[in-house]
């Protein structure tokens, strides 16, 4: 057997072999830490002494440490039956001077006859009795041709100090102290590998890895065995997760004994902050006792001081460990922290990894506020995630059910950044409590406020009653909620600004470019775009809405993410982009935690069956409304969209009365929660519809009738919608005007397909009227613009048979291409191609890169060179013009 950089302590168990040899009894203890190679130190002496005396050996276990006298019967076990003396039963108590004598005679007999070796490893581990014994032999016996050699582990705590004190004190005996491998001694060990020698590099790195115990280089050198071909090209050396350095780390951690072990894993807990001291007052030991723990562990080249010497030793100690003993560690880890260091950051840190603990948090009551703390510090960081782990274990940790419905509530805001359905889940728990009368005014005000902001307004709302009540009943005001600038309660976070309130837009843009994203600014910048949305200017709307989604991407806040990318959608719907509107809904469903549920999920889920339903994908949007809907649905802000999604593509599909429930449901909801406005949701002129197709004119008109005597039929969208139903309620020969009407309100909106439809119905009745040449122009100008938008079903009933086809290329009876194209500039006809196709000179602007006034000016020169006086003249043949100019 080879040993590497064990040259002089074999020549120390030679010369004492020989002196054995030669009649004087002499004893060898060898002492080092678990994986320094004793054993193999042993097995040398065993070798080299085979062909001149009879070896005995005896091995201590943990196991055997507890049956008497099992050490020294192991070593009988190597001498013949009818050779060994009697030992006395070990049940008759200590063994008397005379049986000790009578063992020691038979020894020095037996040795007479051939040399002996006694080979004992792992000393540490032997039973009282059997110590007896040999303490007995070396006090006792001089001269006779024995050699006892034993192995045992320093700073084990079940090694006897005696008889290692009573081997060093004897003058026959001699002391060999087992040391880590040097790095010459690591590089032996690689250049007697046949297939790892070439890779002499990786001498520094097992010997820092390693620290040089044998067995943990041996460990290392078979995971490069494994890890790396033949031919594999030197490179750093990293152990394997679970490979044979882990287990050649649990195996030094084992045999250096309980405290050894206890310290390892109190020191994988306490970090760089591990001690004697702090690791005994944590594990409950003396302060030697940890001493030892750590000198063991330093020993095998474990630890470096006071530190793991490689991670993948701590990994290695940390997997030795349930996560429910890792937990109970840190608890007491943050617990000896704050007795020492209550303000330092290190325990919430150990608080957070005592999740799974099972101490109660009593023995911790400063640990709700701290973790509150916490939570506040990450947000900060913008790191909500751990802030709301933080904030979970913070109500686990508190017993005052007013605190953690606080807590509750802040975590339900948390939340909404990453799962909006969790949030609202969450949020639910504190109604029990918010109910049973328990809770202070500012706390129901607390739990009111998110669960406003969430968009449940009907419970919100409650609250709120609750509250006013409580109020008049006290006269204590200061229970009442504070109400947010320029809105009546709490449920008005979701209103939107008077119509006639010309500075709303250019305020709610001053809040956008000023505000940063946050949880306390989140709702103030959705309530700005939504503002923006239900402006003169909707497409500034889009703009804001994209770039908030951008920015709660760059986040990682999948859940802010979702609010503005479905507002980003319902702005495309308005201004009939009907495919962007698709794909933003879609987006806002896919970046939610699936499952996409809860009532927040309603939203962009109702967007997308509008634009399904505007689309003619029919089947679509049956699939999304046959999914079943959230419990809280009808008690949110998102319930009256759902319900107009539906009733919409029931208006479609020829269900009317199912259509005008929906409608009217909605309708009851909106008035019930004090926001009904046509402007955000017109079920008014939704309803009418429906009561149109079943032939109630006289309660359609009645209905008509009150959405135009509203504030916001001052916005022109709602006045052109309203306008346009109402058309249908009144003679023929009185439907060009209001649809004309009609058609310019809806031409300021911005609406797309809502122009579409009316230049369609503006065709039709003056078609009946006898203006043929108008009627036939505005009819293509509404297919044309229908069939941009893609809204086949308006593009079928504008020109029934034809949606396939390309009328700007039929033979018309307005001025033929080249006779308009001979009029009008290249820029003039750019322009009016746009203007033709429905758009607003804002939109045209953008689209090539001018002014507004340039716009402007343009089309007064188109007007005078065309001979006519309004936009709705204009040839759509002017878009093949602008095209084959192209």
């Amino acid at each position: 057997m080879r040993l590497i950089d064990r040259t002089k302590e074999l020549a120390v168990l030679d010369s004492a072999r020989a002196e054995a040899l030669s009649g004087r009894t002499r004893t060898v203890l060898i002492e080092g830490a678990a994986g320094c190679g004793k054993s193999a130190l042993l097995a040398a002496v065993a070798e080299r002494a085979a062909t001149q005396a009879v070896v005995l050996h005896a091995e201590g276990t943990e196991s055997e440490s507890r049956q008497p006298m099992g050490l020294l019967r192991q070593l009988l076990d190597n001498v013949t039956a009818d050779g060994r003396p009697q030992l006395p039963d070990p049940d008759e108590g200590p063994p008397r001077p005379e049986s000790m004598r009578e063992f020691c005679t038979w020894l020095h007999g037996f040795a007479a006859a051939d040399p002996v070796v006694c080979s004992i490893d792992d000393l540490h581990h032997a039973d009282e009795l059997s110590l007896q014994y040999l303490r007995y032999f070396i006090r006792h016996v001089r001269s006779a041709r024995i050699l006892l050699v034993a192995a045992a582990t320093p700073q084990h705590g079940s090694a006897d100090p005696s008889l290692q004190s009573e081997l060093l004190r004897s003058p026959a005996s001699r002391y060999v102290r087992l040391r880590r491998l040097s790095r010459l001694g690591v590089a032996k060990m690689l250049d007697a590998d046949p297939e790892l020698s070439r890779h002499h590099g990786l001498v520094e790195d097992l010997h820092n890895i390693s620290g040089g115990n044998p067995l943990l280089v041996r460990a290392l050198l078979e995971d490069c065995r494994a890890a790396w071909p033949d031919t594999a090209e030197p490179r750093a050396l990293r152990p394997m997760t679970g490979g044979l350095f882990a287990h050649a780390v649990d195996t030094c951690l084992r045999r250096s004994g309980r405290a050894a072990r206890e310290v390892a894993a109190a020191f994988t807990v306490l970090g760089g902050l591990g001690t004697p001291e702090r690791s005994a007052e944590l594990l409950g030991i003396s302060v030697s006792a940890a001493a030892r723990g750590i000198a063991a562990l330093t020993s095998a080249g474990i630890l470096d001081g006071c530190g793991f010497r490689h991670p993948a030793a701590r990994a290695a100690v940390l997997d030795d460990f349930t996560s429910a003993e890792q937990a109970r560690l840190h608890r007491r880890v943050a617990r000896l922290l704050h007795d020492t260091e209550p303000h330092s950051t290190a325990v919430t840190g150990h608080l957070l990894a005592s999740a799974q603990a099972d101490i109660p948090w009593s023995e911790t009551p400063w640990a709700t506020d701290m973790l509150r703390d916490h939570a506040e510090r990450l947000l900060a960081r913008d790191e909500p995630r751990p802030a709301a782990a933080a904030l979970r274990l913070a109500y686990e940790a508190c017993s005052d059910e007013r605190i953690r419905i606080d807590i509750t509530t802040r975590l339900s805001t948390v939340l909404w950044r990453f799962d909006p359905r969790r949030a609202e889940s969450l949020l639910s728990s504190c109604l029990d409590t918010a109910r049973s009368g328990t809770l202070t005014g500012p706390q129901l005000g607390s739990v009111a406020h998110v669960l406003a902001c969430q968009g449940r307004v009907a419970e919100a709302a409650g609250i709120n009653d609750r509250i006013a009540e409580s109020a008049n009943r006290t006269g204590d005001t200061s229970l009442q909620l504070p109400e947010l600038p320029g809105s009546r309660v709490l449920t008005s976070y979701w209103d939107v600004p008077d119509a006639a309130d010309r500075s709303a837009g250019t305020a709610a843009e001053r809040v956008l470019e000023q505000s940063v994203l946050t949880d306390t600014t989140l709702h103030a910048l959705h309530q700005a775009v939504r503002a923006l949305a239900h402006s003169a200017q909707p497409e500034r709307a889009a703009h804001w809405s994209q770039s908030l989604a951008e920015e709660a991407e760059r986040r990682e806040a999948p859940g802010w993410q979702a609010l503005f990318t479905t507002l980003h959608a319902e702005v495309l719907l308005r201004l009939g982009d009907l495919r962007g509107a698709e794909l933003q809904a879609s987006a806002a469903l896919d970046v939610l935690p699936a499952p996409a549920s809860g009532a927040f999920a309603s939203a962009p889920t109702a967007v997308l069956v509008r634009a399904h339903t505007m689309t003619g994908r029919f089947a679509a949007a049956a699939d999304r409304l046959n999914r079943p809907a959230d419990d809280q649905l009808f008690d949110s802000i998102h319930g009256p969209g759902h319900l107009r999604a539906r009733g919409l593509y029931h208006l479609a599909t020829d269900q009317f009365h199912l259509a005008l429930g929906d409608f009217i449901e909605a309708g009851r909801l909106l008035k019930r929660w004090q926001l009904d406005r046509p402007v955000v949701l017109p079920w008014r002129t939704d309803a009418a519809e429906a009561l149109l197709r079943l032939g109630e004119v006289q309660q359609a008109e009645r209905l008509v009738q009150r959405q135009l005597a509203s504030p916001d039929a001052r916005h022109p969208w709602v006045r052109g919608i309203s306008l346009r139903t109402h058309a249908k309620t009144v003679p023929q020969e009185e439907r060009p005007a209001l649809l004309g009407q009609a058609v310019e309100e809806l031409r300021r909106s911005g609406d797309r397909v809502e122009l579409a439809r009316a230049l369609g119905e503006l065709g039709r009745a003056l078609q009946s009227v006898g203006e043929a040449t108008r009627a036939n122009t505005m009819t293509r100008r509404a297919w044309n613009l229908a069939h941009i938008c893609g809204a086949k079903p308006l593009c079928e009933e504008t020109i029934p048979g034809r949606a396939s086809r390309d009328l700007t290329r039929e033979r018309t009876l307005i001025p033929a291409t080249t006779a308009v194209d001979s009029k009008l500039s290249s820029s003039e006809q750019r322009v009016a191609a746009l203007a033709a196709q429905g758009y607003t000179n804002r939109e045209i602007s953008l689209r090539l890169y001018i002014t507004v006034s340039t716009v402007e000016q343009h089309l007064t020169k188109v007007y005078r060179k065309l001979k006519i006086s309004r936009r709705q003249d204009l040839p759509v043949d002017l878009q093949l013009a602008s095209a084959q100019g192209s």
